[in-house]
């Protein structure tokens, strides 16, 4: 097993070197088992998240033995990069990495969790979608892009939100493992491609779309128009994967 801990968290290493071993006698609360399992831990005071990825394939393995770091490593470093560039991101504690005969099999990552709600749950979710959140979340991904950070995955499930005294919106990005970072502005192309999964809800998305235009003095109807193709082309790429 190959374990790394952050600099402030390493007081804690003999408690993060039995996480993984946590997943096999059922500790801690499952938020969700399903492709990557993902537990809620308590210790010392703390609250962990601890994400335990899908054991990958022999072809897999070797890549990322040789070839291209884990997803687990991808995620810790990543949690850093973001907070490096003015984006919130969950503090990361750790990540592990587990070999077979030479070969990665699993990772795992650990971060401490964020009290913040799904943006999901509030917008998705919901018959009438909250605009005002949803323009936070607009304001947020275009200061995402302004630092130069395409987040892997723009799903609305991995904003998550809390609101200030004041009734400001505050955001932590979480299952950011699949990001990708740039000097400045990434290109218009790129900007609009993230934002395909924000959500399959028409309405929510057109929403989006519309605002972030606004937002870049884009022209809206035909930004609009390029943002429904990209998504129907997404939508059906996952059909045929069915």
């Amino acid at each position: 097993m190959k374990t790394v801990i952050a600099e402030r968290y390493k007081k804690y290493s003999d408690y993060i070197n039995s996480i993984p071993s946590l997943f096999s006698t059922n500790t801690g609360e499952v938020l969700k088992d399903k492709r990557n399992s993902v537990r809620r831990l308590e210790h010392d005071g703390l609250t962990f998240i601890a994400k335990r990825y899908k054991r990958v394939n022999w072809i897999q393995s070797i890549i990322y033995t040789h070839f291209r770091r884990t997803k687990a490593k991808r995620a810790f470093l990543f949690a850093d990069e973001f907070r490096k560039r003015g984006v919130s991101s969950p503090r990361a504690v750790a990540y592990m990495e587990e070999y077979e005969h030479g070969r990665f099999t699993v990772g795992y990552f650990v971060y401490e969790e964020s009290k913040g709600k799904e943006v999901f749950q509030e917008l998705v979710n919901k018959e009438d979608f909250d605009r005002k959140l949803t323009d936070a979340v607009i304001d947020y991904i275009v200061l995402m892009h302004s630092h130069g950070v395409l987040h892997g995955d723009l799903n609305s499930a991995n904003f998550l939100y809390t609101t200030d005294g004041d009734g400001n919106y505050h955001f932590d990005m979480i299952d950011t493992n699949r990001s990708h970072f740039c000097d400045g502005w990434p290109s218009d192309k790129q900007c609009l491609e993230n934002l395909k999964r924000f959500t399959h809800r028409r309405d929510l998305y057109e929403y989006v779309v519309r605002g972030y235009a606004r937002r870049r003095g884009w022209d809206e109807e035909e930004t609009v128009r390029k943002a429904v193709a990209l998504l129907d082309k997404f939508e059906n790429r996952k059909k045929l994967r069915l």
